[in-house]
């Protein structure tokens, strides 16, 4: 009886011990932080909506890679916090720093005004805020020769056109140069005139009708075969129309000799694709983005 009593405090020692150890492990490791800056004013605005979330840890010294997220819903709903914690994990555990943006939104479908926010101003946004992360990083732990963009839905549209359409970055200094990958979650909005033409509400809402201005607003039609490409990452999913819209946008990057990796995650509904992005144990979206923002950040 003496001796079980003997075992079993043995056993609570050890135990008390290694939770000691484990507490003292965890005071010790860099402390994960989030602050949100506003990137530009514009009068008569909502701050939040000209606002970005950044998730650092405070070991500031080691310049780490960052990954800009821009999110969806349709150019007129959605926050940059929303549904982010695997992705807030993913990017802790891969010791990134992760940055998620708002820009204006346009109304609702069917509240439409001719001088309502749409194209091109849900991009001159992103790209400003963009600028603003290029410019400020560095105190937050970031490498500046290090950033990368991901974006789901209307945000994989947006950081789509800012890696082709590089009138955008270049009107804040920058070039495409500066930005080495993109990583786009399920959109059609690879070919804004298609959508337009086509008669869905959102796209004439966000986009207006005008031809050339759709031209302009669609990655597919402008990609240059230009040595400063970023790197592309696509992720597709959904109906054979669907899917044959990224594969044509696919076509053009190779075709224009753009670094592209894809992967179709059919298994997944739209907002199913986007929250699997670093849940734990899934393998189909999660590890390919892992390996592509690897070979961006080399």
């Amino acid at each position: 009886m003496k001796f079980r009593i003997l075992i079993l405090l043995a056993i609570v020692f050890i135990s008390c011990e290694s939770q000691e150890n484990i507490e003292t492990n965890k005071s010790s490791d860099f402390e994960q932080l989030m602050t949100t800056q506003q990137y530009k004013t514009v009068s008569n605005t909502d701050e939040n909506l000209l606002s970005l979330d950044i998730y650092y840890r405070n070991d500031t010294d080691l310049k780490k890679p960052v990954v800009i997220y821009v999110h969806g819903g349709g150019w007129c709903i959605g926050d940059k916090a929303n549904n982010l914690n695997n992705k807030i994990n993913l990017f802790e555990s891969l010791n990134y720093v992760f940055v998620s943006v708002n820009y204006r939104l346009s109304p609702l479908p069917g509240q439409s005004e001719p001088d309502r926010i749409k194209y091109p101003i849900h991009n001159i946004d992103v790209a400003d805020a963009i600028k603003w992360v290029l410019d400020n990083i560095e105190q937050y732990g970031g490498n500046q020769e290090k950033i990368a963009l991901l974006g789901h839905s209307a945000g994989a549209h947006l950081i789509s056109l800012i890696g082709t359409n590089k009138t955008f970055i270049e009107q804040t200094g920058y070039s495409l140069s500066n930005i080495k990958g993109v990583a786009t979650i399920d959109t059609e909005g690879y070919n804004v005139r298609e959508k337009v033409l086509e008669g869905s509400q959102i796209y004439i809402n966000a986009f207006g009708t005008d031809e050339q201005e759709n031209i302009d607003a669609s990655p597919l039609f402008n990609v240059e075969n230009n040595i400063d490409n970023p790197k592309f990452f696509i992720a597709k999913r959904g109906s054979k129309s669907r899917i044959e819209i990224a594969n044509i946008f696919i076509q053009e990057l190779n075709d224009n000799n753009v670094e592209t990796y894809q992967v179709n995650g059919s298994q997944y509904n739209h907002n199913g694709i986007n929250n699997a992005i670093g849940n734990q144990g899934e393998t189909t979206i999660t590890l390919p983005l892992i390996d592509f923002f690897k070979r961006c950040f080399e």
